[in-house]
């Protein structure tokens, strides 16, 4: 009987156990914390994604706004970080608000330093006729919109300008969200002395400073300085040199020549430059920073101190506004010369600084930067745009129009601080002769 019994408990207790669902492990909703700790992080990436499965810089931008919106460098930050972030995804296009567009957009802008083809097509394409202005230094375009209400809303002042127009206010700051296209740009022309971060400025060209001659009136080729500053090497050329019409640019090449830094403000130093320009100026035809390409093209100059693309511009020609000259030569004295940078900036004053936005981030486009390059001849700081140049350009720099890595070496920036207005007084002394 007992074991009757028995059997008849075990019995009871099997059935009320296969109605409770069998194994007690299997109740994850009645203890989520500890489930989560038996499950792979991975499981769960609505909740904390991780970092190394889905890296910002892949992220595209449309898909996740606000990973976008932490990529912009602030103002402050340095930008070669926006651009390492961009080298790793094509950069995203901008979404372009055109009722926020003005009709006109002001740009003032250096000679030949720009494709009138694509002035044109931003107009067919945004509907904003822009409107160029020329200068020919970097100081004339200070003083023009120093007084303020230039009517201009863009400018391209060299490195040291922007330092300068920075430090006074002339400047407005950059809006990085609406210039998706500056990840275009190479990590090395980003984040410069002049303005740390680019919060006010974006590279637009840059290039270096030298010789160019015609190579069929020289038996032995110049390579150095001397070839402009040697009153008995260049008086058999006298009429047909020229100078860059630059304060900094002939002062720093005369530095060089005598074996100094371009920034060099030593008084003694100076004395000897103005003493060297002097017994030079007799032999000049001009000063000459605005058609210099022209007159090396025509033959009119036989040598002169010289841009680097204004040289390529004498070699090839520009456009349909004058024809290249094959026998053009540039040449960077072994003594070393100048490199600088030319930026895109708002200026602070501007009314249209959103269609300011669009049209440097127009410019900043690969396609774009790489017809602008073709063009004008200046070396492109658009690692993507420098894609897009021709097999003959290509050549060209190669030749000696862009630095190679033993000619970086020999280049120096120049730089602006209380003691470089010494160039200022020099200059004005000399032209005033």
């Amino acid at each position: 009987m007992v074991r009757l019994r028995l059997m008849a408990l075990l019995l009871v207790a099997l059935l009320v156990v296969t109605a409770c669902g069998g194994s007690s492990t299997a109740q994850p909703t009645a203890a989520p914390a500890g489930g989560a700790t038996n499950a792979p992080a991975a499981e769960q990436p609505t909740a904390a994604p991780a970092p190394t499965a889905a890296p910002a810089a892949a992220e595209p931008p449309t898909a996740a706004p606000a990973a976008t919106a932490a990529a912009e460098p602030p103002t402050a930050a340095p930008a070669a970080t926006a651009a390492e972030q961009a080298t790793a995804a094509p950069a995203a296009e901008l979404q372009v608000d055109k009722s926020k567009l003005s009709k006109e957009l002001h740009f003032y802008n250096w000679t030949d330093y720009i494709d009138p083809d694509i002035l044109t097509n931003f107009e067919q394409e945004y509907g904003v006729k822009v409107i160029m202005d020329l200068y020919d230094a970097n100081e004339d375009m200070i003083a023009k919109v120093r007084p303020g209400n230039s009517g201009y809303d863009i400018v391209v002042p060299s490195d040291y300008a922007v330092d300068i127009m920075a430090h006074d206010k002339l400047l407005a700051p950059l809006d990085k969200s609406l210039l998706p296209n500056l990840s275009n740009i190479k990590k090395q022309n980003l984040d410069l002395y002049y303005d740390k971060g680019n919060a006010y400025s974006v590279p637009y060209f840059f290039g270096i400073s030298g010789l160019a001659y015609n190579k069929s009136k020289f038996t032995t080729a110049p390579d150095s300085w001397a070839s402009l500053f040697d009153p008995a090497q260049i008086e058999k050329y006298k009429g047909e040199v020229s100078m860059l019409d630059d304060q900094r640019e002939t002062p720093g090449a005369a530095l060089k020549y005598l074996g100094k830094s371009l920034n060099d403000t030593d008084p003694a130093d100076l004395k000897q430059v103005q003493d060297i320009l002097k017994a030079q100026k007799p032999f000049l035809a001009a000063y000459n920073s605005s058609d210099v390409n022209r007159k090396l093209a025509s033959g009119e100059y036989v040598i002169a101190h010289c841009w680097s693309g204004a040289a390529l511009q004498a070699r090839n020609g520009l456009g349909s506004d004058f024809a290249g000259n094959p026998d053009i030569v540039f040449v960077m004295p072994k003594e070393g010369g100048m490199i600088w940078q030319d930026n895109l900036a708002i200026l602070a004053d501007s009314p249209n600084k959103y269609t300011a936005h669009v049209f440097i981030n127009y410019l900043l486009g690969a396609d774009v930067a790489g017809k602008n390059a073709e063009y004008v001849g200046y070396l492109t700081p658009n690692a993507e745009g420098e894609k897009k140049l021709s097999p003959e350009i290509q050549a060209l720099y190669k030749e000696g129009f862009a630095p190679d890595e033993e000619m970086y070496k020999r280049l120096e920036w120049a730089v602006r601080n209380d003691k470089t207005t010494a160039f200022d007084e020099l200059w004005t002394a000399l032209k005033g002769e």
